[in-house]
């Protein structure tokens, strides 16, 4: 009878130690999915390029690129550290994905607010040479 007594005691006591373990882990599989975070890369990478793009067909001013970069850089930077635990809750992905969201918006619209780059800034280089004392 003692020797029930201590064992039942001693696999009760080992189910309630190891209970948070599996506690923990037990929704992990279910949102830190690959996928979600391969998505979370995917619009990054593309982002950056739109941003890149952007630059090189000059459909963005040096002021808003430098603008789009630092958002990205934040949102890049948040993404890892929701990361850094091997973990990413549903909050954490809805977080991200209404920045992402925001930040595609923003390069949408800069890209396309009918300001053409090059001619606006060879005029502002133009007034500022024409000007008597820009050569003295």
């Amino acid at each position: 009878m003692k020797f029930a007594r201590t064992t039942l005691i001693a696999v009760s006591l080992s189910l309630v130690m190891a209970a948070p373990s599996f506690a923990g882990n037990s929704h992990r599989s279910e949102y830190c999915d690959n996928k979600k975070v391969h998505k979370i890369e995917k619009r990054l990478d593309r982002q950056y390029h739109r941003i890149e793009r952007g630059i090189d067909r000059d459909r963005l001013t040096h002021k808003e690129a430098r603008k789009l970069k630092k958002r990205y850089r934040k949102v890049r930077r948040l993404s890892r550290e929701y990361r850094s635990d091997g973990y990413l809750s549903r909050s954490e992905f809805n977080h991200l994905t209404r920045k992402l969201d925001k930040n595609s918006r923003l390069i949408r619209e800069y890209m396309h607010n009918g300001i053409d780059r090059y001619i606006a800034y060879h005029d502002e280089y133009s007034r500022h040479r024409d000007n008597k004392y820009y050569w003295d």
